[in-house]
Formats: C-alpha cells, structure tokens, sequence
C-alpha cells in the first residue's frame, strides 16, 4: 500500500510541475503589450502625465490595467502616430480618465 501511496504522490507532484512549467513557458513566449497609456498621457503634456504617475491611486492602477487590456491598440498607435491631440475619445476606454488628468 506504502508503494501505491508514493506512486500516487509522485505522479501528483510530476503533474504539478508540469503545470507550472506548462504555464510558464506560456507566459514567456507571449510579447509585452507597451503601455500606450504613458504616450497619450504624454500626448497632452507632461504635467498631465506626471499628474498620473505622481498620483499612485487606486485610479491609476485601475487604467493601466484598462489599457493593457485593451482592444483597440492598433486604433491607439494609429491616432499617436499622427499627433493630433483630440480622437481618442472615441474609442479609449481611459479617455474619461485622461480627461480628468487634464483638469
């Protein structure tokens, strides 16, 4: 019994580790997503993106997370690439948060 209890055990373990490295290997193959966030911060001054990062809410962190998950990345190069100021209204989920960071 002492036996099959240590078979069990290892094939546990064995599968675990498989798992993590599975998961892992994952993660490393994946490209960084750039935070684009930073450059239409910028976009409207630097005062306006130091008024982000200096501010370290809860706020913050919430739109940095909005922006890596974002869909519209091609959208958002595109409009930073052509240096207008405004057009990302319509499409950027942290506009309103821009916004606020303007004021």
């Amino acid at each position: 019994m002492e036996l099959l209890a240590l078979v069990a055990a290892m094939s546990a373990t064995t599968l675990a580790l498989l798992i993590v490295a599975l998961g892992l290997l994952a993660l490393w193959q994946q490209e960084p997503k750039p935070l684009l966030l930073e450059r239409a911060l910028r976009r409207h001054g630097d005062r306006v993106a130091y008024r982000a990062f200096a501010s370290d809410s809860h706020e913050f962190a919430v739109a940095v997370q909005r922006c890596l998950a974002c869909s519209e990345a091609t959208q958002c190069r595109a409009w930073l690439a052509s240096g207008a100021r405004d057009g990302y209204q319509s499409f950027c989920p942290n506009a309103a948060y821009i916004e606020h960071m303007k004021q």
